[in-house]
């Protein structure tokens, strides 16, 4: 029996502009989803970013830049106009993020911060706002950098969505990605994306970055020095766009996950990785049983392995391949990626796994040395692509150390989906926040079976898989040009969808929900065009 995917109404993405010199508001941000909506492909939406970038730069200059007027009036003059053309940077960053998932079928949507949240005073139509979060599936926010950081409108957001009841219970489970734009190429955008996935992640929602076609990283990052400039960065851009298509396609995966069950345990992949006198083994061992026989836990006891560093060599992976096969340059026979490599790669859920301690003397770790081997699990086209991860921290009172932050951005750059950080806080022996740490375990086995059940019914549809884009590594990418390899290359993907399709018919055999049909014989019929549309040019 096969199974075909569902119909499923389309993801909604809300866009949100956190820039006070954004050209639209009111009319004019809802004129510019029609015209996002209207165009048909990247090279139209160059020129439309191009156009809408100079008639920004021509909003300052009508606005008094040109007579040399200060920022504070020509900024009252620009308030004056009616907020119907022209884009700011960060708008033309959320532009590309808003088309590119439109076009992969997602329903759009936008709104401007600057609407709401006024250079001083009290906040404005706040229930207008407020409904606009509630409808999304995901949420994309775009943001210029200042030091790094956030704008205040953006912090204002964050704020509100924190400490708002209704919000922090409507938000759970929708997806967060994000776009920012500096003055520099390397002008703070990567940790000003990291924060605002940090804070998301707190207040319930779920975290993805840009997508494989521009390297998995944070989020769109985009530079752009002056007024109207933004549309000029082309890789930016293109990262921008990677963050649209990356949401769409996720937010499409969990839409799928809610129309069928998952009818065994979920398969999850512990990495023990710092560890001392085994508390952190244990406190696995607990959340494992409580779990009352739905997990099959796989516990890789990393902390104990004999583990080769990275030689960063220049044709990662060796080859091209199956995800079942041993790819890595290091052969030593008792490397532990070598030896364990086949409990690495077929799993649900990844939860990486660590002790941090005030005084870490004793403390037996190998956090660095595993993820940087796990290099060639990520050039082999992300194999952990789509799965549900979060890192479990056992924390004993006042440890100040890094390794949540750290084991959440290695684990994103694996093309992951991100719910909120484990952290089980120790005092004496005892876990002072058993019932948090428990709450989030249970939430976090929620969303990776959803995710589980969504990303096997969208294998049917006959998705492309993710493929690494070897950026920056010329070598890399003169090897990923040869015929042979492409070839190999296409083999790897048919096996990994074939792969995934046998276990929506193994795994998910009871269907819960009307429009999910069975066939008695012969392939899975990809879903309409309509359904899940796929433009290669988006």
């Amino acid at each position: 029996m096969a199974i075909t995917a569902p119909q499923i109404q389309p993801p909604r993405i809300l866009g949100i502009c956190a820039s006070l010199r954004a050209g639209r508001w009111g009319v004019g941000i809802t004129d510019l989803v029609r015209e996002i909506e209207e165009i048909q492909d990247t090279e139209a939406l160059s020129a439309f970013l191009e156009s809408e970038s100079l008639a920004h730069l021509q909003n300052f200059v009508d606005a008094g830049r040109a007579d040399g007027l200060s920022f504070d009036e020509l900024y009252r003059n620009l308030k004056r106009d009616k907020g119907r053309k022209g884009l700011s940077n960060s708008e033309v960053a959320l532009a590309a993020s808003l088309w590119a998932a439109h076009r992969l079928g997602s329903t759009i949507d936008a709104v401007s911060l600057a609407e709401h949240f006024p250079p001083s005073g009290k906040v404005q139509k706040l229930d207008e706002l407020k409904a606009r979060l509630l409808a999304a599936d995901g949420i994309i926010l775009s943001t210029p950098v200042y030091f790094g950081d956030r704008s205040s409108l953006a912090h204002d957001l964050m704020r509100l969505i924190s400490e708002d009841p209704e919000l922090r219970e409507g938000l759970q489970h929708t997806v967060y990605v994000g776009d920012a734009v500096g003055a520099k190429r390397n002008g703070g955008q990567e940790t000003t994306l990291i924060y605002h996935i940090v804070d998301m992640l707190n207040a319930g929602l779920l975290a993805v970055g840009n997508d494989s076609d521009t390297t998995s990283q944070y989020g769109g990052t985009v530079h752009a020095g002056d007024v109207g400039t933004a549309w000029k960065d082309a890789y930016g851009l293109d990262t921008s766009r990677g963050a649209g298509r990356r949401i769409a396609r996720v937010t499409r995966q969990l839409a799928l996950g809610r129309r069928a069950t998952l009818d065994d345990p979920l398969r999850v992949a512990f990495w023990l990785l710092q560890d001392r006198d085994d508390i952190a083994l244990r406190q696995i061992e607990r959340l494992v049983e409580a779990s009352e026989g739905l997990v099959d836990a796989q516990v890789l006891k990393i902390v104990d392995g004999d583990i080769t560093r990275c030689l960063a060599c220049d044709i990662c992976p060796t080859d091209v391949g199956r995800d079942a096969e041993y790819r890595c340059i290091i052969q030593k026979k008792d490397d532990f990626l070598k030896l364990e490599h086949e409990r690495l790669w077929d799993v649900d859920a990844v939860v990486p796994v660590g002790y941090t301690a005030p005084d870490p003397a004793g403390i037996a770790s190998r956090y660095q040395q595993f993820i940087e081997r796990t290099r060639y699990l990520r050039r082999g086209d992300y194999v952990f692509t789509d799965l549900v991860t979060a890192p479990l921290v056992v924390e004993e009172l006042g440890a100040m150390d890094s390794l949540p932050l750290r084991m959440l951005t290695s684990t994103l750059r694996h093309h992951t989906v991100l719910t909120r950080p484990m952290r089980a806080i120790r005092h004496e022996g005892r876990v002072m926040n058993e019932a948090a740490l428990v709450s989030d375990w249970n939430r976090f086995l929620s969303v990776a079976r959803r995710m589980t059940v969504g990303r096997l019914l969208a294998a049917v549809e006959q998705p492309p898989v993710a493929k690494y884009n070897p950026v920056g590594y010329i070598l890399s990418a003169e090897k990923d040009k040869e015929d042979i390899k492409l070839r190999r290359r296409e083999e790897a993907t048919a096996d990994r969808l074939e792969r995934a399709r046998r276990q929506a018919t193994t795994r998910l055999t009871s269907l819960s929900v009307e429009g999910i049909e069975t066939m008695s014989s012969g392939a899975a019929r990809p879903a309409s065009a309509a359904s899940a549309p796929n433009p290669a040019d988006a």
